[in-house]
């Protein structure tokens, strides 16, 4: 396995993040997250760990979530511009304006993602993360709590305890926020 492959979701990838169907790990389910088609194999190598992805990617592409970006470059032809953290092998894949994800206004999800950060900033931070427990405190909206996140996930990423985490822990608020109900 190459650390500078890329990897898509499939369609059969994207519904299981949204509707929890089939049986995954948490580290399968992890994987899957940050295979968006920009990260290589050696960025998510960070935030798992090799051996879990030497087992969990093969997986993941016998059971149809994922593809090869090469692969999906040929199977979709719609295009949008790479940004700066978007692998040079990599193609992104529009999708319509209606399948874009929107930030939740569920308040019980926004405040258990509060929580969330609020306690892993808590663990991994400690004292030094006044500031950034201050910023989670005062987010009303799910806007303001993903605008506390870069934040939050830079100071993790810093943190001795937090930094193994940081990436699954900001791919998770993503998630939630994107998606909660």
């Amino acid at each position: 396995m190459t650390k500078d492959r890329v990897y898509c979701k499939t369609d059969k990838g994207r519904q299981e993040i949204l509707e929890r169907r089939h049986t995954l790990t948490f580290r399968q389910r992890n994987t899957l997250i940050l295979l968006d088609c920009a990260k290589h194999l050696g960025l998510i190598a960070d935030a798992i760990p090799q051996s879990d992805l030497e087992k969990t990617v093969p997986f993941l592409l016998e059971q149809g979530f994922i593809i090869l970006a090469t692969a999906q470059q040929e199977k979709e032809q719609s295009t949008v511009p790479r940004d700066r953290h978007t692998h040079p092998g990599a193609t992104i894949i529009a999708m319509p304006a209606s399948v874009q994800p929107t930030l939740t206004q569920n308040l019980d999800v926004m405040e258990k993602v509060k929580i969330f950060m609020l306690d892993s900033a808590n663990t991994h931070l400690g004292l030094m993360g006044a500031e950034t427990i201050g910023r989670i405190q005062r987010c009303r909206t799910a806007e303001q709590l993903m605008a506390a996140a870069a934040f939050w996930h830079m100071a993790l990423r810093e943190s001795k305890t937090g930094k193994e985490f940081a990436a699954i822990f900001m791919e998770q608020v993503r998630f939630e926020l994107r998606s909660g109900n």
